[in-house]
């Protein structure tokens, strides 16, 4: 029975061996991804106002243009996305499928958003190019 099991085994190595295609990891045909979506500033701008309950904290917003990746939900655009919070600079990796922010989190090293180029964008409106206004105080 054991030489069953040894047999099975040098069968499946050789078959990997003569077939090293069929071991790697499932990709989409190899033409160019599809076209940023021109609206990937205002997707991201809609997905922190829902999710920065206190947006007054935040500060200095810059997008970077989006690459295609795969994440753990599919191939997505990932656009990273650099702010101050409280006086620290963040970097928030946003992942895009079409036009709509399908997961967001911090940044990890993965993500390499530390060496992207930025623009600033304004997050109230999803303005490219222009940084977002301050919150004016009350006069009174």
């Amino acid at each position: 029975m054991a030489r069953c099991g040894a047999a099975r085994g040098a069968v499946l190595l050789l078959f990997l061996a003569l077939f090293p295609s069929c071991s790697e990891i499932a990709r989409p045909n190899d033409t160019e991804p599809p076209p940023v979506p021109p609206s990937y500033v205002s997707s991201a701008a809609n997905y922190f106002q829902s999710a920065f309950t206190d947006r007054a904290a935040y500060d200095d917003f810059e997008i970077a243009p989006p690459r295609w990746v795969h994440s753990l939900k599919g191939w997505s655009w990932l656009a990273c996305v650099r702010f101050l919070d409280h006086g620290h600079l963040r970097n928030y990796a946003l992942f895009i499928q079409n036009s709509v922010v399908i997961d967001g989190r911090y940044a990890v090293e993965t993500d390499a958003c530390g060496t992207q180029t930025f623009t600033q964008f304004d997050v109230v409106t999803g303005t490219l190019g222009r940084p977002t206004a301050p919150k004016q105080p009350a006069l009174y």
